[in-house]
């Protein structure tokens, strides 16, 4: 039997396939029916306002209605919507159409939601006595593998079917996440049930977000997430009428940033401890900014696809260092912020904010993208977000000053500490060479006075410095 982390893992793949699905080929279908920019990115960003809506709502109905039940609707649910989504096809009306997107976007994003939030949550409730950052690094890589796995099966099976195939595909796959959602442990669920009966948590966001270290990670969140989405409604367009790039290869553009995120994610922490958390987080600002210039390549570099896989690589390292830390952060800063409240609920505020600032960002991008390219091109588009982001990160570094200047000064201590470590070694180490040379020098005198040995001479030549006792070695030899 699977344990609960692998069984959210999996969860997470599935979830973030039939998320990201819609993204290569709602641009077909709204090139099929001359839909403008602007129009597909409200298409793709109602997806995230609806986020916005429910998640707040989650760890009230998760705590109301048991949270692995509610994860149980969550995935049926989503898994309806996206069969749904392949009939969109054989809709000849282009109002009812339209109406019809939009009425499955919301009701997806309810659904997608529902499950990230309390995957994230119960990830983090599973592994509180072990590495919780890694645990959720984990969850965060297997929510990528997903939404990466959503534009490959486009690829592959809109040649063999079309349109419908690649939803159906993946929304029958996705009722297998419903029958894992039974396999979790009841167990622990039973436990969870039994602890909240008493609770009176007040679910109250708003008291969260005027300190400091809660709103700054989540406007943080919010202005990388529309750097991450922007170019949705246009990239396909781009690449197909610059480039001549087929509709199944101009899917796969969009799992490029997820295999640089997969990649540095596992070098975090490392990376972390060396430039200190909030450095490392305005440097994945600055990447980020700079990626917008190579998805549409800005002079003086040349107009080819190669460099939009460099942006998109760089897009994919710059997101590591401010998405994954952020909810342990915020959870932390939660529980600091209000001692009252328990670990359980803590998380679910902290994942439901997240989810929150995320999903914002997400829905701006792909509108503020839209907009900018219908009016002022794709290439300008870039630019104008790449300004944005690096604007952001200097204001960031300005107001996270003295953060990273106490990172620093915890490193410098922490690498003293080690010298002093090393020092101390070093020390010991004299002191046996001491015991060493002593034995020798008592040996040198002892051989001198033919066989006497002279205590006096012994105590009177005590050296602690190393060239002294070479250079004291040396005149008895």
């Amino acid at each position: 039997m699977l344990d609960n982390i692998t069984l959210f893992l999996i969860i997470n793949i599935i979830n973030g396939a039939g998320y990201s699905l819609i993204n290569p080929l709602l641009p077909i279908l709204g090139k099929k029916e001359n839909l403008s920019e602007s129009a597909l990115g409200w298409m793709i960003g109602i997806f995230p306002i609806s986020s916005c809506i429910i998640t707040t709502m989650v760890p009230y109905l998760g705590k109301k209605f048991s949270r692995v039940k509610l994860l149980s609707v969550g995935t049926f649910l989503a898994s309806i919507t996206t069969i749904l989504y392949g009939f969109l096809i054989f809709i000849s009306n282009k109002t009812l159409l339209i109406v019809i997107i939009f009425i499955l976007r919301i009701f997806h994003g309810f659904c997608s939601t529902i499950v990230a939030v309390l995957i994230n949550s119960l990830t983090i409730a599973t592994a509180k006595k072990g590495n919780t950052q890694s645990s959720l690094g984990k969850a965060e890589i297997a929510l990528s593998i997903g939404v990466s796995a959503g534009p490959v099966i486009c690829s592959i099976f809109y040649k063999i079917g079309g349109y419908p195939l690649p939803f159906f595909v993946t929304g029958v796959f996705s009722f297998l996440s419903v029958c894992l959602t039974f396999q979790v442990n009841a167990k622990k669920i039973k436990k969870n049930k039994e602890e909240e009966k008493d609770d009176n948590t007040n679910y109250n966001y708003l008291k969260y977000l005027i300190y400091p270290e809660v709103y700054s990670i989540l406007i943080g969140f919010v202005v990388c997430m529309v750097s991450v989405t922007f170019y949705t409604p246009c990239i396909t367009y781009h690449l197909i009428n610059y480039y001549s790039i087929s509709v199944s290869i101009s899917s796969l553009f969009f799992i490029i940033p997820i295999i640089p995120y997969v990649v540095i994610s596992q070098f975090l922490d490392w990376i972390s401890a060396k430039f200190g958390i909030y450095l490392t987080f305005i440097l994945g600002f600055i990447l980020s900014g700079i990626s917008s210039l190579f998805i549409h390549p800005v002079p003086p570099l040349p107009q080819s696809p190669i460099f939009i896989v460099i942006g998109f690589i760089l897009l994919g390292i710059g997101s590591v260092p401010v998405f994954i830390p952020g909810l342990v952060m915020l959870s932390e800063n939660i529980k600091k912020i209000d001692e009252s409240i328990d670990e359980m609920n803590a998380n679910d505020i902290a994942s439901a904010i997240n989810n929150l600032f995320v999903e914002s960002g997400n829905f701006l991008g792909p509108i503020i993208g839209g907009y900018l390219a219908d009016n002022f091109g794709f290439k300008l588009c870039c630019i104008i977000i790449s300004s944005v982001v690096i604007t952001c990160s200097a204001i960031f570094t300005f107001f996270f000053y003295g953060k990273i200047k106490n990172d620093f000064c915890t490193h410098c201590l922490n690498k003293k500490s080690e010298n002093d470590e090393n020092i101390n070694e070093q020390e010991l180490e004299e002191e046996n060479n001491d015991d060493y040379f002593k034995k020798i020098k008592a040996n040198i005198l002892m051989n001198k006075n033919t066989g006497r040995l002279s205590t006096s001479s012994y105590n009177k030549e005590r050296k602690n410095d190393n060239k002294e006792r070479n250079s004291l070695y040396s005149s008895l030899i």
